[in-house]
């Protein structure tokens, strides 16, 4: 366990009644025990808050972050889950990031069977945001999915694309397969 100055990760999970002030809350947490948010995604799910936050600081700062959680935790009768991070490997990144949009009418099986086929294909997905709304003028559900997966560099793009392609038409899925925008 480090007890120095080095900087460690926190992953942290939170899940509760949504509440105006609560990313306020959460946020003064962290601000307060020293510490830096590198990556978050916060969001209403139905009437239900959930967050996911990746957050860095020395072992003294994430220790008190730790127990600055449970007291929010127990104050906003909230679930919060943390995991220390481990050490990142040094390892070369041979991949290529490419956002993967889905519109569908029928969302049952579409992300299992995206997600089967990806994997298939030692592609990692990186992020998976999903939601449905009704369709303007019918009302109809529509489905709506946005993927960032990380590609292997030696992949043929070209083949790929045109297996996902007739993979979404097999589906009947509305799909679009491109590289990141940064």
């Amino acid at each position: 366990m480090k007890r120095n100055n080095t900087s460690m990760q926190l992953a942290i999970t939170v899940l509760g009644e949504d509440r105006s002030d609560l990313i306020v809350e959460i946020t003064r947490a962290i601000k307060d025990c020293k510490c830096t948010i590198l990556e978050s995604r916060m969001t209403e799910l139905g009437n239900e808050f959930a967050g996911h936050l990746l957050v860095e600081g020395n072992w003294n700062h994430i220790v008190r972050l730790e127990s600055a959680f449970e007291n929010l935790a127990n104050r906003f009768a909230m679930k919060i889950n943390t995991l220390r991070g481990r050490e990142p490997e040094d390892r070369e990144d041979n991949t290529l990031p490419y956002a993967i949009d889905i519109f569908a009418t029928d969302q049952i099986n579409s992300i299992h069977e995206l997600s089967v086929f990806l994997s298939t294909r030692n592609i990692k997905i990186l992020d998976l945001s999903t939601s449905r709304y009704p369709a303007p003028f019918s009302g109809t559900p529509l489905f709506l999915a946005h993927m960032v997966v990380k590609i292997p560099t030696g992949m043929r793009i070209v083949s790929l694309r045109d297996e996902f392609l007739d993979f979404c038409d097999q589906q009947n899925l509305d799909a679009i397969l491109e590289p990141v925008k940064r």
